[in-house]
C-alpha cells in the first residue's frame, strides 16, 4: 500500500512510547491487530523506521503461508543466519532449539535495545508463535520490544487462537486499527485530486470501502491514465480501470480471507446483481408517481388516455373470467389461451360491486383484495387442486402452483366456485422441498390496502408496506454452502468495516458497484450460475416473491424442471400487470430457454413478441411473432398470433404484409368459420392504415354483408355500421339500434373485442357517451395485457374521443406531457393539440405542433385528425389561410376514404369559418349548407347545432339570427354533454345580436358562454367572450368565479398567510378572526383555485398572479 496514513496517530503514539520504554530497559509485546488492508504493515514499517532513527537495532520478518510447515521458520528468518541451525532438519521442534534461539536474541539485547518487528504473525508456524509468546513473558526485564501485526477479521472458517490468548494482559499492549472514516478517506481523495467535485469524491470514498489498501489502489488506477475531459466518472466495472491495482487489491483481500469467506463474499456479490435496485420488493412500485397506466405500447403505440368518468365495475369482470375457477388462472392474468366456456355465461357483463359476491380475483368487497399484480390470500391453496399421479408424464404437463392461463387446470371434477378454504395440493417431485412454515410457492403478498374496484389492470396499486429487509442469511448461506451463523456474523463484521453498507431497505450491500464487480472478477461463470440456482431454490422454499426468485433464474442456464418455468411465467404476469413490459420480456426470453413443447413455445413466443412491441422493439417483436406463426398450434392460438403479427406489421407501416399474413391464416381456417370471420374483421380494421387497402377490403365487406351478413359475423356487421355512419348513409338512431342488436347476439370471444370497440366508437359519435364509456371499459377489461391486439389502440382512442366530447381538457393535456412513441402524429396528439388551444396555451401548442414533419407521415386516418387539429391551432393564432389549407387537406383525405359525415372531423364548417375570415362569403354559405344537410342525416344535437351555428354566421341578417337561436336551442336541450359546441354557439349568437343592436340579449348570451368556458377551463373561449362583452360596451365584462382573480380580499389575505406556512390558529390570532372563519375562507379559496391541498396554495396563487398581470385590464372597464 502506498500513500500517507490517516487516523493512525494513536498507533504511532503507542509505538513511540513503547520504543522509549524499551530504550529505558523495559520491553513489552505490542500487537497491532486489524482487518486485511487496514494498514497494519504500514504502521509496523513506520514504527521500525522510528526505532532505527532512535538508535535501536531492528530485526524484521514477514511471515508467509509457505513457511507454516517449517518449524522455527519465522525465528530463523528473523535472527538471520544461525550457524548452529544450518543443518537443523524440519520437524526438529524441541525446547532445546527454542532455548538456543532465545539465548541468541538475548545476546542481541545485551548489546543494546532491540525491536523485533513481525508482520502477519497469524501466518507464522506454530513453533515460532510459541517461541514469540514465550519471549514476551521475559521481555519486560530486557530492552526488547516485540511488535507484531495480526490479522483480526471475522471469517467464515474460524481462525486459530490469537498470539496473545495465553499471555497475561500486563505483558501485552494490543491496538486495533479501525477502518478509515469517510472524512479521512475524502481527505485522501482530495489530496490526490484537488479539483474533484464532491459527488465524485463520494463515489471514490464508497468504492474505497473504508480500507486504506483499496482506496490507495483505486486512486492509483484513477490517476494512472489521464482523462481527456479531466475527471472521468467513477467506473462501475473493473474493466475500465488501468493498470488494475484495485481489482488486484480486492483479490489479495479475498485470498487472505480464505476460500470459504471468499465464496460467501462472491456469492453475496452475485446475489446482489440479481437483487432489486431499491428498498421495496421487486414487484412493488417505487416511490414517486407511478408510470402511466398506458406504458405498455399496445397496438399502434399509443399510450393510455385517462378515463372520462369512473365506471363501477371490476376491470376483469368478463365472461371468460367469471366462468373459470380461481385455480385455473394465474393471479392477475385473464385466461385467453384456454378453451372458451360453452355454458355458464352470465347474461350481464357488469358485476354489482355491492352484492358481496367474490369477484374475478376471488375476493369480495370486504376482503380488501383486488390488486391484479398479487394473488389473494387463498391463492396458494385454492389455486392448487390436488393432482393425481404427480411426477408422471412429461415435465411441461405437470400442474403446480400458479397454473398459467395457457395450461388446463387439473382436478376436473372440482366445483366451479370460489372457496376461501385452501385446498390440499401435492408437492412436486422435482421441486425443492419446502421449508417448515414457508409458503408453498413464491408468494406475491397481498397489498397493504385494496384499490378501488374500478381500478384498471393498467393502474398499479400504491406500494405495499416493505417486508423483511435484506437478503435472508439462509439464502446466502445455502447458495455459498456455508454455516448460516457464521454468514450472519460475517455480514455484521463487514458492515462494521465498511465493505458492506445497508441500503434504504436494510439489506447489506457492497459499498459500491465497482467493489462488487472486483469481488466477482475472475469467478468462473458456472460457479455464479450455480449460486443463482441454489438461491432460487432456497427462495422458492421460503415462499419469496416470484419476481425475486425469477431474477436469479435469469442468470442460470435452463433448469429443465417445471418449477422454474412456472416461476418465470408468473413473474411475467406480475411484471405485465405492473406496467413493466421490459421486465416481462426478460422473463419470457429466459422461459424460452427451458425445454418446451411446440404448443407452449408458440404461445410464449406470441406473448414475447407482443411485449417486445410494447417495449418499442418492433423488429424483434415481428421476428418473434413470425416464428410463433410457423409453429404448430391450435386454431384459436393461430388466430391470436396472426392478429398480433398483423398489428405489429401495420404499426410499422407494412400494411400489405399484414394483410397477407391475415389472409394466409384465414385460408388455413376453412374448418373453423367463426375464427375465419374474426380474421376477416381484423383485416378490415387494420386496413384503415392504408387508403388503397381499405377501399379493397371494405368493397368486399360491403358486398358480402349485403348478400350474406352471416358470413361477416357480428363484429364485421358492426364495422359495416361504422362505415355507413361515416359515409352519411344512416342516422345515429339507426346506427345505435343496429349496434345494440349486435351486442345482444352471441359472439365468439375472439371476435368480441372488435365488436365492443366498434360499438363504442359508434356510441361516442351518437353522443351516447355514458354507453360508449361502458363499452370502452368493458372492452379494455377483456384485453389480455400480454397479447398485442389492434382494439387496444382503438379503445384508448375512443376513450380520448369521449374525454374531448365532454370537454375534459385537463385529461387530454396529460397526453401532451408524454411525447409519444414515434415521429408521426396520432389521434392522441390531435386531442392534445386541440386541448392546448382551448386552454389558451397557444405558444405551447405551436411548439407541440412543430415536433412533427407531415411529409413522412403515413396515409392513415390519424393524420386526418391531426390536420384538423392543426387547422384549429392556426385559426386560433391568426393564420386563417394556413388553417384553410389544413382543413381542405383533411377534407380531401377524408373524402378519399369515403368519410363524408361531419361526425368525425367537421372540416366543412371549419373551412366555412376560414372563408368568412378571408372574405369568401358565398363559398362559406355553400359549405355550411352542405354540412347542415349531412348533419341532419346523422341527426345528433352536436353535429346539427354546430352546422346551424356556422350557417347562421354565414347567412347573417334576421335569418342568421334565427339559425343561431336554433343552434343554441338544439345544443342546450341536448341530452348529452354538448358544452364544447354550446359555448361557440353562444359566442356566435352573442356577436350576431351585438351586430343587430340587441345588446341586452347579446350580453346575456356572452356571459353564459363565459361561465361555461370558465367551468370547463376553456380560457380561449373565456377570453373571446370577455372581448365581445367589452366590444358591446359592458362596464363589467366577466367576473371570474374561479382562479386567483375570483378571491375576495379576505380570502386572498388568508390564503397568502396559509401559503407562507402559518396554521389556521396563527392566522386567526393574527387577523383577529374566529378559527372557524379562517376555515370557511380557506374552503372557499380551495374551490375557487381548484386545489385540494394546502401545499398547492403557493403555486396556485403564483399562477393566478401571472395570469392577472398578463391580462392587465383597463381600469376604466370596471364598474
Amino acid at each position: 500500500m502506498t500513500g500517507p496514513l490517516r487516523e493512525r496517530d494513536d498507533a504511532h503514539a503507542l509505538l513511540a512510547a513503547e520504543i522509549e520504554r524499551a530504550r529505558a530497559g523495559t520491553g513489552r509485546l505490542v500487537l497491532l491487530r486489524g482487518a486485511g488492508g487496514t494498514g497494519r504493515t504500514s504502521a509496523l514499517e513506520t514504527a521500525a523506521r522510528h526505532a532505527e532513527d532512535r538508535g535501536l537495532r531492528v530485526l524484521r520478518v514477514r511471515c508467509s503461508p509457505e513457511d507454516t510447515s517449517v518449524p522455527f521458520s519465522m525465528v530463523l528468518h528473523l535472527l538471520g543466519p544461525v550457524p548452529e541451525f544450518a543443518d537443523m532438519t524440519p520437524g526438529g521442534d524441541d525446547r532445546g532449539s527454542a532455548a538456543r534461539l532465545w539465548r541468541l536474541l538475548r545476546s542481541y539485547a545485551d548489546q543494546g535495545p532491540v525491536v523485533v518487528a513481525v508482520d502477519d504473525v497469524h501466518l507464522a508456524d506454530d513453533s515460532s508463535r510459541r517461541w514469540l509468546a514465550e519471549a514476551a513473558r521475559h521481555a519486560d526485564r530486557l530492552p526488547l520490544l516485540l511488535v507484531a501485526t495480526e490479522r483480526s477479521q471475522y471469517d467464515i472458517d474460524p481462525r486459530p487462537p490469537g498470539l496473545t490468548q495465553a499471555l497475561p494482559p500486563s505483558l501485552v499492549r494490543t491496538h486495533t486499527l479501525a477502518p478509515l472514516s469517510d472524512a479521512a478517506a475524502a481527505e485522501l481523495v482530495r489530496d490526490a485530486f484537488p479539483d474533484a467535485p464532491a459527488p465524485w469524491t463520494r463515489e471514490v470514498v464508497l468504492a474505497g470501502a473504508g480500507s486504506p489498501l483499496l482506496l490507495h489502489a483505486l486512486l492509483d488506477d484513477l490517476g494512472g491514465t489521464p482523462h481527456p475531459d479531466g475527471l472521468a466518472p467513477v467506473p462501475v466495472t473493473c474493466a475500465a480501470l488501468y493498470p488494475g491495482s484495485y481489482p488486484a487489491a480486492v483479490s489479495w483481500w479475498l485470498n487472505g480471507a480464505g476460500p470459504a469467506t471468499a465464496d460467501v463474499a462472491r456469492s453475496l456479490a452475485a446475489l446482489e446483481q440479481a437483487g432489486p435496485a431499491g428498498p421495496e420488493p421487486a414487484q412493488d412500485r417505487p416511490a414517486g408517481p407511478p408510470p402511466p397506466p398506458g406504458a405498455l405500447r399496445h397496438a399502434l403505440a399509443h399510450p393510455w388516455t385517462p378515463p372520462s368518468e369512473p365506471v363501477h365495475r371490476h376491470p376483469h369482470d368478463t365472461p371468460a373470467v367469471r366462468t373459470r375457477r380461481p385455480g385455473d388462472i394465474a393471479p392477475g392474468c385473464r385466461d385467453v389461451w384456454g378453451p372458451d366456456p360453452a355454458e355458464g355465461r352470465p347474461d350481464g357483463w357488469g358485476a354489482d360491486p355491492d352484492d358481496g359476491r367474490p369477484d374475478a380475483w376471488g375476493a369480495g368487497p370486504a376482503d380488501g383484495a383486488g390488486d391484479p399484480r398479487t394473488s389473494p390470500s387463498w391463492a396458494y391453496g385454492a389455486a392448487f387442486p390436488a393432482a393425481a399421479g404427480v411426477g408422471s408424464g412429461p415435465e411441461h404437463a405437470e400442474q403446480g402452483p400458479y397454473p398459467h392461463p395457457t395450461e388446463p387446470g387439473d382436478g376436473a371434477g372440482a366445483p366451479h366456485a370460489w372457496s376461501p378454504t385452501p385446498a390440499a395440493h401435492a408437492r412436486y417431485g422435482d421441486r425443492p422441498r419446502s421449508a417448515p412454515g414457508a409458503a408453498a410457492y413464491g408468494r406475491t403478498d397481498p397489498p397493504a390496502h385494496a384499490p378501488h374496484r374500478t381500478t384498471l389492470w393498467r393502474t398499479p396499486s400504491p406500494p405495499r408496506a416493505p417486508g423483511p429487509a435484506g437478503d435472508p442469511v439462509d439464502v446466502l448461506a445455502e447458495a455459498a454452502g456455508a454455516d448460516p451463523v457464521r454468514v450472519e456474523g460475517w455480514l455484521a463484521a463487514m458492515t462494521r468495516l465498511g465493505l458492506l453498507r445497508p441500503d434504504a431497505g436494510g439489506r447489506p450491500r457492497y459499498a459500491h458497484p465497482l467493489l462488487r464487480d472486483a469481488v466477482l472478477t475472475g469467478w468462473p461463470r458456472p460457479r455464479r450460475e450455480a449460486v443463482h440456482r441454489a438461491a432460487a431454490e432456497a427462495m422458492l422454499r421460503r415462499g419469496d416473491r416470484v419476481e425475486a426468485v425469477a431474477r436469479h433464474l435469469l442468470r442460470t442456464p435452463a433448469v429443465g424442471l417445471s418449477w422454474a418455468l412456472r416461476v418465470l411465467r408468473d413473474a411475467v404476469t406480475v411484471a405485465v400487470h405492473d406496467a413493466r413490459p421490459a421486465d416481462a420480456v426478460g422473463y419470457l426470453r429466459r422461459a424460452l430457454d427451458e425445454p418446451l413443447p411446440d404448443g407452449l413455445r408458440q404461445r410464449l413466443l406470441t406473448e414475447l413478441g407482443s411485449l417486445e412491441y410494447a417495449s418499442a422493439d418492433t423488429p424483434a417483436a415481428i421476428a418473434r411473432l413470425a416464428e410463433a406463426q410457423h409453429l404448430p398450434a391450435e386454431p384459436r392460438n393461430q388466430v391470436r398470433t396472426a392478429v398480433a403479427l398483423g398489428t405489429a406489421l401495420a404499426g410499422r407501416g407494412e400494411i400489405r404484409t399484414a394483410m397477407e399474413v391475415l389472409r394466409r391464416t384465414e385460408g388455413r381456417l376453412s374448418g373453423h368459420p367463426g375464427l375465419a370471420r374474426t380474421v376477416q374483421t381484423a383485416t378490415a380494421l387494420l386496413s384503415d392504415e392504408d387508403l388503397a387497402t381499405r377501399q379493397e377490403v371494405y368493397r368486399w365487406l360491403c358486398e358480402t354483408g349485403r348478400h350474406s351478413p352471416e358470413l361477416v359475423g357480428t363484429a364485421g356487421q358492426a364495422l359495416l355500421v361504422r362505415y355507413a355512419a361515416t359515409a352519411a348513409l344512416i342516422s345515429a338512431e339507426e346506427a345505435m339500434a343496429r349496434v345494440r342488436g349486435l351486442l345482444a347476439q352471441p359472439t365468439d370471444p375472439l371476435a368480441e373485442p372488435f365488436l365492443l370497440g366498434t360499438a363504442a366508437a359508434v356510441a361516442q359519435w351518437a353522443d351516447e357517451l355514458d354507453e360508449a364509456e361502458r363499452l370502452v371499459e368493458r372492452g379494455l377489461a377483456g384485453q389480455h395485457p400480454a397479447l398485442l391486439h389492434p382494439m387496444q389502440h382503438a379503445l384508448l382512442n375512443t376513450r380520448a374521443d369521449i374525454a374531448a366530447a365532454r370537454g375534459r381538457h385537463t385529461r387530454l393535456l396529460a397526453l401532451a406531457a408524454d411525447p409519444g412513441p414515434g415521429p408521426h402524429p396520432t389521434n392522441r396528439d390531435a386531442h392534445a393539440l386541440t386541448a392546448l388551444v382551448h386552454t389558451g396555451r397557444t405558444d405551447e401548442a405551436l411548439r407541440y405542433a412543430d415536433r412533427f414533419d407531415l411529409r413522412e407521415a403515413p396515409e392513415n386516418w390519424e393524420l386526418n385528425r391531426y390536420l384538423y387539429a392543426r387547422g384549429v391551432l392556426r385559426a386560433a393564432t391568426g393564420d386563417p389561410a394556413g388553417a384553410l389549407h389544413d382543413f381542405l387537406e383533411c377534407g380531401r383525405r377524408q373524402a378519399a376514404r369515403e368519410v363524408i359525415s361531419p361526425v368525425v372531423t367537421p372540416w366543412r364548417t371549419a373551412v366555412a369559418e376560414c372563408r368568412l375570415a378571408l372574405g369568401g362569403g358565398p363559398e362559406a354559405l355553400a359549405l355550411a349548407t352542405e354540412e347542415l344537410r349531412l348533419a341532419r342525416v346523422w341527426n345528433t344535437p352536436r353535429t346539427v347545432g354546430r352546422a346551424l351555428r356556422v350557417l347562421g354566421t354565414a347567412t347573417g341578417g334576421r335569418r342568421g339570427l334565427e339559425l343561431a337561436e336554433e343552434a343554441v336551442r338544439t345544443l342546450r336541450d341536448a341530452p348529452a354533454d354538448t358544452d364544447t359546441e354550446l359555448i361557440p354557439a353562444l359566442l356566435a349568437q352573442g356577436r350576431q345580436l351585438l351586430d343587430a343592436g340587441e345588446r341586452g340579449r347579446a350580453r346575456a348570451r356572452l356571459r353564459e358562454a363565459a361561465e361555461l368556458a370558465e367551468r370547463q377551463g376553456a380560457l380561449r373561449w373565456f377570453t373571446l367572450a370577455d372581448q365581445a362583452l367589452r366590444e358591446g360596451g359592458a362596464r363589467s365584462p366577466v367576473a371570474s368565479r374561479t382562479g386567483a382573480g375570483a378571491l375576495t380580499g379576505s380570502e386572498r389575505r388568508i390564503a397568502e398567510l396559509a401559503a407562507d406556512g402559518r396554521t389556521n390558529t396563527e392566522i386567526a390570532e393574527l387577523l383577529h378572526l374566529a378559527r372557524r372563519t379562517v376555515e370557511t375562507h380557506l374552503t372557499s379559496t380551495y374551490r375557487k383555485l381548484r386545489i385540494r391541498r394546502r401545499t398547492e396554495l403557493p403555486g396556485a396563487l403564483e399562477r393566478g398572479g401571472r395570469r392577472e398581470r398578463a391580462r392587465e385590464p383597463d381600469p376604466d372597464s370596471r364598474c
